[in-house]
């Protein structure tokens, strides 16, 4: 057996998930997740801001302390759409090589593969038909449907925080006429993507994953502190998805922290999270989507058993293992 730890530096988010693998099986898996707002202002100023790239070192810097205390063989950092578009990421990138990290910036196919490879090797999820697997977060959605080692994936640059960032900044209730221009501008990328890839149309079933349809789960099951069992493998109707968007359009953005399954660090993108889900379901025609707690930590963490086993990648991407001898 051996025992992975995953860090994901996403736009909104930075989680650190530690997997015990065997046999292409996880049997035990942890979590935690910290808001760090990585993306904050990239989508106006192209860079990262040096407060942001301290709050992301910082809970780094915790994250590599689990690794030491639960004795963790081996330790993967990934970074997505923030470090992809950041003309200074190499600032963030050198910082973590320092903290003994071998980081990679994966590039939206791989990013989608990896979602879709953790979401499709939970047992619980497992189900006849086209599954379409959507990972949403802060800078984009990534949309895949595995086939083989590299299946159909289109990277969009639809993502709550920009959402958030582009048409409710000001934080105050949203307009009808932000509201309308938010959901045009979401449609438009989905549809784009759904046209050069006619599988996407073709899915039965719709299973998300990421911050974005998580919160939104949480809220409609009102929970409390937040419960992963629950959330994994509920079922959000479009209509409920809807009624969200309605919902959080109607707060500001203080009240919108307040509303039961919101973290308050979320509160500044919930919005752009009910807008995102809610157009992709209006473009596919779908009428629920199912919420997914697995995701590109699980899918990582089993990709990186493969490689320190030397065995051959179920999907075209290799992790850059720190093991704990390094």
């Amino acid at each position: 057996m051996a025992r992975i730890e995953v860090i994901d530096i996403g736009t909104v988010s930075v989680r650190m998930g530690i997997s015990d693998v065997a046999d292409g099986e996880i049997s035990t898996f942890t979590k935690k997740t910290r808001v760090c707002d990585l993306g904050e202002g990239l989508d106006e100023t192209g860079e990262l801001s040096s407060a942001a790239v301290e709050r992301v070192l910082e809970t780094v810097g915790g994250y590599l302390g689990c690794f030491r205390r639960n004795r963790c063989d081996a330790v993967v950092c990934t970074l997505t759409q923030s470090a992809r578009e950041a003309s200074n990421a190499e600032t963030l990138l050198s910082a973590l090589r320092e903290l003994g990290l071998e980081p990679q910036v994966i590039d939206g196919q791989v990013e989608g593969l990896i979602a879709a490879y953790g979401v499709e090797s939970d047992p619980k999820l497992a189900a006849s038909g086209r599954t379409l697997v959507a990972d949403s977060g802060g800078g984009s959605t990534e949309l895949s449907i595995l086939a083989g080692e590299r299946g159909e994936v289109v990277s969009t640059p639809v993502g709550s925080r920009r959402v958030s960032e582009r048409f409710f900044a000001d934080g105050e209730p949203a307009t009808a006429a932000a509201l309308a221009e938010a959901r045009a501008w979401c449609r438009g990328e989905f549809d784009a993507a759904i046209r050069a890839h006619a599988a996407f149309g073709e899915a039965d079933r719709l299973v998300v994953c990421g911050g974005a349809s998580t919160t939104l789960a949480a809220v409609h099951l009102e929970l409390e502190p937040y419960n992963p069992a629950l959330v994994h493998g509920s079922v959000l109707e479009r209509d409920d998805v809807e009624a969200m968007v309605e919902r959080f359009a109607a707060l500001s953005e203080a009240a919108r922290g307040e509303v039961t399954g919101v973290h308050p660090d979320r509160a500044p993108v919930v919005l752009g999270s009910a807008v995102v889900m809610a157009t992709l379901l209006e473009a596919l025609g779908l009428g629920e989507m199912t919420v997914s707690e697995a995701d590109n930590l699980q899918g990582i963490a089993l990709l990186a058993e493969a490689e320190l086993l030397s065995e051959p990648a179920p999907i075209a991407w290799r992790p850059l293992l720190v093991t704990a001898d390094h």
